[in-house]
């Protein structure tokens, strides 16, 4: 086609309705990006972010290569890749050249701020790579270094991911799989995780693939606490025909608000008021108690909460938010 008539082509192609839409919502999610830019919580993340994935990258190459030990998701399977090619490149590298395929499948799935926060961040886990090359921690028991490691980059790990932050990685890949083939995102990784551990079985021992497996187990573990923190909430609901002296004596005593939910007993068929509320683990035991004493027949439900955002909790602003003009 001569280059007269391809430009024409070119802007009527530009002109279609989908492409106008794509255009007008990467505006909109570029203005959004832009606008985060200005507020002191993304920066916040950001600072999280680097002192998050710098911790990571020092426990990647003090712990893991020495001890030969994998991690989970990406890195594990960058590490696994690592054993046939690190004489020709560096594990940095090889890190962002398995992101690159990552981030076009999920670039239409996800808002710009999000991929290019995660873009930052896999930056930043790049450069801290190469930084913390050549670190190694002292911990000569196998056991000891894969506790402490797993400990360590999970818990700072699980700080950044509770304040929006995002290394890109296997949680892109998941999420279009759970989209796209209706697979849940936990099954995702527990099979990379599963192909991890039996490669470094067989590319080792069996001990250095169940010293992986520690690590995975306390990495996990951490980076929930890191996540929701050590104070865990617990959601109630009270099931009870003295709804109102439950509310009265039990309730009110704890200084906790709470709701009315209107529902119907599935065997006895009689209309109750369904309470709910949120207190903290201290609460729980006095809570059973003033119960008890109240309604000995209730019956409670307790479930463990993570974040909790309003009244005697936390404030929208101490989550960073900010109400927009």
């Amino acid at each position: 086609m001569p280059a007269q008539a391809a430009i024409p082509f070119f802007f009527a192609f530009l002109s279609t309705k989908s492409v106008r839409k794509f255009m007008n919502q990467f505006k909109l999610d570029f203005k959004e990006f832009v606008q985060a830019l200005f507020t002191w919580k993304y920066w916040w993340m950001l600072t999280a972010l680097a002192l998050g994935v710098f911790t990571f990258s020092g426990v990647v190459n003090g712990i893991l290569l020495p001890h030969n030990f994998y991690a989970g998701g990406l890195t594990g399977l960058g590490l696994l890749f690592y054993e046939y090619i690190k004489e020709f490149i560096p594990f940095s590298l090889l890190y962002v050249l398995l992101n690159i395929p990552i981030f076009i499948i999920g670039f239409r799935e996800f808002s710009l701020k999000f991929i290019l926060t995660s873009l930052i961040g896999m930056a930043f886990y790049a450069i801290s790579l190469e930084m913390t090359d050549g670190i190694r921690i002292s911990i000569n028991d196998p056991m000891l270094a894969a506790i402490f490691g797993g400990a360590l980059a999970g818990f700072s790990t699980g700080i950044y991911l509770s304040l929006g932050g995002s290394v890109g990685g296997l949680d892109i890949i998941g999420t279009v799989i759970k989209k796209r083939l209706a697979i849940p995102i936990g099954t995702v990784f527990n099979i990379v995780n599963f192909v991890v551990i039996s490669s470094n079985a067989f590319l080792y021992d069996l001990e250095t693939a169940l010293y992986t497996g520690v690590f995975m187990y306390v990495f996990s573990w951490s980076m929930q606490k890191g996540q929701i923190g050590f104070s865990q909430r617990k959601s109630v609901f009270i099931i009870s025909g003295r709804s109102e002296e439950v509310a009265e004596n039990v309730l009110k005593k704890l200084d906790r608000g709470f709701t009315y939910f209107h529902a119907s007993g599935g065997y006895a068929k009689e209309e109750k008021r369904v309470i709910y509320t949120v207190i903290n683990l201290l609460e729980l035991g006095r809570l059973k108690e003033y119960l008890f004493n109240t309604d000995p027949d209730a019956f409670i439900s307790v479930q463990d909460t993570g974040d909790v955002i309003g009244k005697r909790f936390l404030t929208w602003e101490e989550e960073g938010f900010r109400k927009r003009n």
